[in-house]
């Protein structure tokens, strides 16, 4: 039934009429695919952006759950708000996506992810999503993409904004701010919070030693804050801060054992704490007519704090990971070969501190990327190269070249070729000898690989944005759990793998009159190459459906995500069923300066399983039913 419903939207939405010429372009500008300003229309790279408007209308969930409506996206999340949540874009794993707020990058490097949960929507303006290889720009990492989260800066007379929500499972949300520009001055601040008493992360007993079921609340807290300030000194010379800051906490259910392994509770108050932040500083000068720089010099920090227990003893323990990672980029633009040169040096320094006694606790990576892009008439030309030298990791180099041509007025037809790689982990690398756990890192991994190719073609008419793009990307070198062997049965990690991700993504967006409607759906193959198995929790199909229509000052939306089976482990023995969720949202404007906001989230009540814990007896993580969230916010015009 839930299929048939989806099927019969997209089919819906295909057959409405579109007055085309009433409608603007739908024109949109993205930087991150090219680390230069340009139209989505004309980008060789699949991408999608979302601005600050469609941010507002998802505040009532969480920015794992706002991605994963975009296409070539997949997340998972062990229980509700605030809980770990697991990103793959185009069937890769969830180290195979560098994050950057604002231009710099923000991860743990002992884990190998960013904590896309700590990260609030309040604080985010604009994002921007790239979907393929693009370590020839961002180096390590960018293997199956980039996202990239912009926060905001001052436009304007300056005013003051703020936004207050509440709903279901005690969920309250607030922020504000001020911000706008004087003269040639631009700044903006703003401060939030978010708390609920949420759920219990694990949906029921199971029994057995090691059931993580605890019936508590799983409550989540969050602290943010942000700022900006930007002055033009001359027409040529712009300074300019950013900021970002972000504080959470939350409590979930595990299996706390003692050292032997044979004394287990569930019934302790697990809890974690997740604090990013990022500081940045830089200048941009504009030489002359053919050539402009700019300077980047910024911090960012990723801490996390994990409450155990031993019950044998009731000692409680604190886990620590702090990654601190130093930036710089220079970035050089020229007008060149009647087109845009772009030349970027950059060097990342990154220091691990830890409860944990990791042998190698800092690692540097020195970079240059050389960049082009040109239109002549009707043909497109993209081309980029970057070489890192990682510290005790050599070097590598990666590229990229694509071509377009727009055969007609509203179509281009594109084509790339590209080379990606992702350096493991501190984890992977340095962890320490675990003989409770059997486990030890192993420093002689070397980086994944991935060389891709992919096919696309854009329609892009007034009122109306389509695109379909193929791909194929062979990742080899996969880094996996090796097991032990007597006598010390002591596991490691090793280079021991190989998978092909290969796929189709449809993107469609159109507005016509009151209506306007999305859609992304995604056709996936993730398989291991020695297996054949669909490598674990990726749905071999997912989609999702927005339809809004203004009257009357209202506007009103539906939102349908679907995704098929997929299975929980990597021996595809645990098959977790497909399911389809729809969300309502309501936006009324009381006047030009506030707007009354109200959410309906899995307006069905569906019950369904993201995940299931991978160790017997696998407890099944929970999700939200049926939410309700009302917000009321104040933005003057």
């Amino acid at each position: 039934m839930q299929r048939n419903t989806l099927a019969a939207l997209i089919a819906g939405l295909f057959s409405l009429p579109v007055q085309a010429q009433e409608i603007p372009l739908l024109d949109e500008i993205v930087v991150t695919a090219t680390r230069l300003p340009t139209l989505v229309r004309h980008s060789l790279s699949d991408v999608s952006v979302l601005e600050r408007t469609a941010i507002e209308r998802m505040d009532h969930v969480a920015l794992p759950v706002l991605l994963s409506t975009l296409p070539g996206i997949q997340v998972t999340t062990t229980g509700g708000r605030g809980d770990i949540s697991t990103l793959s874009l185009r069937g890769g794993n969830a180290g195979h996506v560098a994050v950057f707020i604002d231009g710099l990058r923000i991860s743990s490097a002992t884990q190998g992810t960013t904590a896309i949960q700590a990260i609030p929507l309040e604080q985010i303006e604009r994002i921007e999503v790239v979907r393929g290889p693009v370590s020839s720009l961002y180096g390590s990492d960018a293997l199956s993409g980039v996202i990239q989260l912009f926060t905001a800066q001052g436009s304007g007379k300056p005013a003051p904004t703020a936004y207050l929500g509440a709903g279901s499972h005690g969920t309250t949300i607030a922020s504000a701010g001020y911000g706008g520009q004087i003269g040639d001055t631009r700044f903006n601040l703003r401060a939030g919070m978010e708390q609920s008493d949420g759920f219990s992360s694990i949906k029921a007993a199971k029994g057995g030693l090691y059931d993580m079921y605890n019936p508590d609340n799983d409550a989540y807290a969050n602290r943010n804050a942000s700022a900006s300030l930007s002055h033009r000194v001359s027409p040529d010379l712009e300074l300019a801060a950013r900021v970002f800051y972000s504080n959470n906490a939350k409590h979930y259910d595990a299996t706390n054992c003692d050292a032997a392994g044979t004394t287990c509770t569930a019934y302790f108050d697990n809890r974690n704490q997740q604090e990013l932040e990022s500081a940045q500083a830089s200048v941009q000068y504009r030489f002359n007519d053919i050539w402009d720089t700019s300077l980047r010099l910024g911090q960012s920090t990723d801490f996390s704090r994990n409450w155990l227990v031993d019950p044998s003893t009731g000692i409680v323990t604190i886990d620590e990971y702090r990654t601190r990672q130093n930036q710089i980029t220079w970035q050089n633009n020229f007008k060149a070969l009647g087109g845009q040169l772009t030349l970027t040096g950059e060097q990342r320094a990154i220091d691990v501190g830890s409860t944990k006694t990791f042998v190698v606790s800092e690692q540097t990576t020195d970079s240059l990327a050389l960049g082009y892009q040109a239109r002549y008439g009707r043909h497109s030309f993209q081309a980029s190269g970057r070489h890192d030298r990682i510290m005790r990791l050599d070097e590598h180099d990666s590229g990229f070249i694509g071509y377009g041509y727009q055969f007609a007025t509203a179509w281009t037809a594109r084509a790339s070729l590209g080379t990606a790689f992702h350096a493991p982990s501190f984890n992977d690398l340095y962890w320490p000898l675990d003989s409770v756990n059997f486990f030890q890192g192993n420093p002689n991994l070397q980086p994944e690989q991935a060389r891709n190719r992919e096919i696309g073609l854009v329609y892009t008419a007034p009122g109306i944005h389509a695109g379909v793009t193929a791909y194929h990307n062979k990742v080899s070198n996969l880094i996996d759990y090796v097991p032990g062997v007597a006598p010390s049965w002591i596991g490691t990690m090793g280079n021991v793998g190989a998978a092909t991700l290969k796929g189709v993504s449809l993107d469609y967006a159109a507005r016509t009159g009151p209506w306007s409607w999305k859609l992304a759906y995604d056709v996936l193959s993730a398989k291991d190459d020695a297996t054949g198995n669909t490598l674990q929790r990726r749905a071999p199909r997912n989609g999702s459906v927005e339809i809004r229509r203004e009257f009357g000052g209202f506007d009103l939306g539906a939102h349908i995500q679907a995704t098929s089976h997929r299975y929980n482990n990597k021996a595809n023995t645990q098959r977790l069923p497909g399911y389809a969720v729809v969300d309502l949202d309501a936006n009324y404007p009381i006047n030009r300066s506030w707007k009354l906001e109200a959410k309906i989230g899995n307006l069905f009540d569906q019950d369904y399983t993201q995940v299931r814990s991978t160790m017997s007896p696998y407890n099944d993580y929970a999700v939200p039913g049926r939410t309700g969230f009302v917000g009321l916010r104040y933005a003057p015009k």
